[in-house]
């Protein structure tokens, strides 16, 4: 089964306007942030833009990553832009997107929840944030026929689903978000009751949350009532979806139901493809068709579906966290990165790093540099596969020891790799990435012949995260460097 958002893309939620379906994932520590996919047959994808899309929007400088025990091993948790929600108001034209910036402090972490709006969705004039307060992540919007619209959240630290009625024209709420009255359910597996939405149907409010975890007991379970502030029913069916343990696709959970325009059912949903312990792109967006047999929604896992992915020019690039734009100048195919004075393992300052996400378990990314510069004392750049500040491998040329130079760095398993080797002085030098489900490997070329530094097991950057693989351009030191020709996912 293939995913039909593949690669960093979890937390899916999807909206339908007009013939057009609208799918926004969750997006961490990259700007820009809470990418935005649109299709017409929910089989061809395209990413049309991003709703963070301007620097002043927000900051994402606390958006790093956390590594802390859990009862599965070591969690390690990525702050920034959570668990998306995208609706639209038919009768206002109005589409929203509610989010979640979760910000790691050095004492304290806090949520900032928010909503954007925009009347054209494919112009990109995504409002600037409108706050409100909740302490909690996973916001939702339900709009009743009459007008009257409802957020629903996991209420921290509880993980229990509250729901509260908010103003359309000032996004605030109407009453107390916090209140214990605003409790609508506190879970059927009672782990983690997160990622609500609530649906009308037949004139039932049916309840949808993800429990149990975003790991190996991740599960959607189902509850309904006649009045959208409850008392909820539990479906004895519970849970609804969930993997099964020979399943190849696993971690299954984070769902949304939408509907095509002749009212037929589907679900989204997050999952990763894991084969022993290695699941390299971490979690990515999944579609399956739903069948309503009596009163309640019967989901299956579709085999076969094949889908494809492409972008608009230019809007799949990232960076990471809080981006300094003018540090790099994009033409046609090359790409001019000023430098910066912190390293790829920064944990909150700019990093000159400028990539997209890996959408393929089998391909290479290749890149020429060109190793001419003025500034050589402190300067080295390369190709990276970036996961987060603890996680990522730098394949590099070291301008002033005329080396490359390749680190590997996992801090939560304590790998540490170091290698160098010289070249000769020259104008440009080839950096290669290519990779399987199985391993990364790691090449150079001065002249003809492509020399392998080293071969990575991708299950040595996989683990209980939350995010997936980037492969990008970085400049560490002083100066300039021109990259040419840089790609991802090519044909091996």
């Amino acid at each position: 089964m293939h995913p039909i958002i593949p690669g960093f893309a979890p937390d899916p939620s999807v909206c339908r306007i007009g013939e057009f379906f609208y799918l926004v994932t969750s997006s961490f520590h990259l700007f820009p942030g809470i990418p935005i996919y649109e299709s017409i047959d929910l089989v061809n994808w395209k990413h049309i833009g991003n709703a963070i899309n301007r620097p002043s929007q927000l900051s994402l400088r606390e958006a790093s990553t956390k590594i802390s025990p859990i009862d599965e091993g070591k969690l390690i948790a990525t702050g920034g832009l959570f668990a998306p929600t995208i609706r639209h108001n038919k009768t206002t034209g109005v589409t929203y997107i509610l989010c979640t910036n979760v910000r790691h402090g050095t004492v304290n972490d806090s949520t900032r929840n928010f909503i954007l709006s925009t009347t054209d969705i494919h112009a990109g004039h995504w409002s600037d944030p409108v706050y409100y307060a909740f302490n909690g992540i996973d916001p939702s919007l339900f709009i009743e026929e009459n007008g009257k619209a409802y957020i629903q959240g996991t209420h921290a630290p509880e993980c229990h689903i509250h729901n509260f009625q908010v103003d359309l024209e000032t996004l605030q709420p109407l009453c107390d978000p916090q209140a214990p009255s605003a409790c609508i359910f506190t879970g059927w597996n009672k782990k983690d009751t997160e990622g609500p939405h609530i649906y009308k149907k037949d004139g039932w409010y049916f309840l949808l949350v993800s429990e149990g975890g975003t790991f190996a007991n991740h599960m959607v379970t189902i509850t309904r009532s006649r009045d959208l502030h409850g008392p909820y029913e539990v479906y004895e069916g519970n849970p609804i979806f969930t993997a099964s343990p020979n399943d190849y696709i696993q971690h299954t959970g984070h769902a949304d139901l939408f509907q095509d325009a002749h009212g037929k059912w589907y679900m989204v949903y997050l999952g990763v493809r894991k084969r022993g312990n290695r699941f390299i792109l971490g979690r990515e967006s999944f579609l399956t068709p739903v069948s309503w047999e009596g009163e309640w929604p019967v989901i299956r896992q579709q085999e076969g579906l094949r889908t494809t992915l492409s972008a608009v020019k230019n809007v799949d690039w990232v960076y990471l966290r809080d981006a300094e734009l003018e540090r790099y100048s994009l033409q046609e195919d090359q790409v001019s990165i000023t430098a910066s004075s912190v390293y790829l393992d920064s944990p909150d300052q700019t990093v000159s790093f400028m990539g997209k996400r890996q959408r393929e378990l089998n391909g290479t990314s290749t890149v020429a540099l060109d190793t001419v510069s003025d500034k050589k004392d402190h300067l080295r750049a390369g190709l990276a596969v970036y996961k987060d500040e603890h996680r990522f491998v730098a394949l590099a040329h070291d301008f002033a020891l005329h080396e490359v130079t390749l680190e590997i760095t996992n801090q939560v398993t304590s790998l540490s790799v170091k290698k160098s080797m010289p070249v000769s002085p020259c104008t440009e030098l080839f950096l290669r990435i290519r990779y399987t489900e199985e391993e990364y490997e790691f090449a150079f070329k001065e002249d003809r012949q492509w020399t392998v530094m080293h071969t990575l097991d991708t299950a040595d950057m996989c683990g209980l995260d939350f995010v997936g693989p980037v492969i990008g351009m970085f400049a560490w030191g002083e100066g300039d460097v021109l990259f040419k020709g840089f790609t991802v996912d090519s044909i091996l």
